[in-house]
């Protein structure tokens, strides 16, 4: 009887001292603006719009995500937009939390008829402000002449907002 007593009681006492863990998913709305690196293309400049979901894990400033963004290029009749899925490290401060990004990216391109898509890889750096985000990737691309100037290796800023 004094076993199951001692049992029953770290077995209360285990769950009167449990903290419920902050949220582990994460998912947002973010905008984005592409900058060319190598010389001026048809996306240097375009506006793109988006969403991210990801998972970190609790007390660790490492999580995943997937992303997915849409571009709006101007003076031209054509669409893109990238999916991508990436590893976030961090730094775990409190306020001004700096990470790096490492992930590989979809991009789908089409001019008129014309369309492309390859997989590419990307890495970056980003602070987090709180639920506000702010970052910079880098994008490595390969040339494809069969379209007009879209593979440039682009620089892309992007930000927004992460709950959870």
């Amino acid at each position: 009887m004094r076993r199951f007593a001692f049992a029953f009681s770290a077995v209360f006492a285990f769950a009167i001292m449990a903290v419920p863990v902050e949220a582990q998913l994460k998912l947002g709305p973010q905008v984005a603006m592409i900058s060319s690196l190598d010389e001026a293309s048809d996306l240097d400049g375009s506006f793109g719009v988006g969403g991210r979901i990801g998972a970190e894990v609790p007390a660790l400033p490492i999580g995943a995500y997937g992303s997915l963004t849409y571009y709006f290029p101007d003076g031209c009749d054509c669409s893109y937009w990238t999916g991508s899925v990436f590893g976030k490290l961090g730094l775990p401060l409190p306020v001004i939390a700096p990470y790096a990004l490492l992930g590989i990216q979809r991009r789908a391109s089409s001019v008129g008829n014309l369309s492309d898509s390859e997989n590419g890889f990307f890495a970056g750096v980003g602070v987090g402000l709180g639920a506000l985000f702010l970052e910079a990737t880098f994008e490595f691309n390969e040339d494809d002449p069969s379209l007009p100037d879209f593979d440039n290796e682009p620089l892309v800023f992007k930000g927004g907002v992460i709950i959870g």
